[in-house]
């Protein structure tokens, strides 16, 4: 009876883990600002070594974080299956509005996101490592 339970958890184990999307949170040390940044990227389910992506870069609104998009919208792993891309959701501070501050040098999120994000992102993951095959978007100060 033992192996057969175990049996079964193991398939189900490897069923299911296939059919899985993976969430990472990743720590992104970012040079303009002297610090290690988090991130969440989600990959598809089908991910794997032999393929390349797109990726999809969501910013979150005004006071968020990282994590605000996985949170509020729990079924982006869905849409980075049904789209066969990688989605990531950088921190960019409270109130940043994502640009590099004119006063505070170590206030830089437009040189993170737009460089060390997808410099990490394309070195980390297997990306489509160009322009045409990365999108932005966010939501309100992402948007912005």
């Amino acid at each position: 009876m033992r192996i057969l339970i175990f049996s079964i958890f193991c398939f189900l184990s490897v069923f299911c883990g296939a059919q899985t999307n993976r969430v990472d949170t990743a720590n992104i040390y970012s040079n303009a600002m002297h610090t290690t940044i988090k991130c969440v990227i989600i990959k598809p389910s089908a991910y794997n070594a032999a393929m390349r992506y797109p990726v999809v870069y969501l910013l979150h609104g005004y006071t968020g974080d990282y994590s605000n998009w996985i949170k509020k919208m729990p079924t982006l792993p869905e849409l980075a299956n049904a789209n066969n891309c990688i989605i990531v959701c950088p921190d960019g501070g409270h109130h940043s509005w994502y640009i590099d501050s004119p006063v505070d040098s170590s206030d830089r999120y437009e040189t993170f996101i737009s460089k060390e994000v997808v410099e990490f992102t394309d070195t980390h993951y297997h990306t489509i490592a160009n322009a045409s095959h990365r999108a932005i978007t966010g939501l309100s100060m992402g948007g912005h």
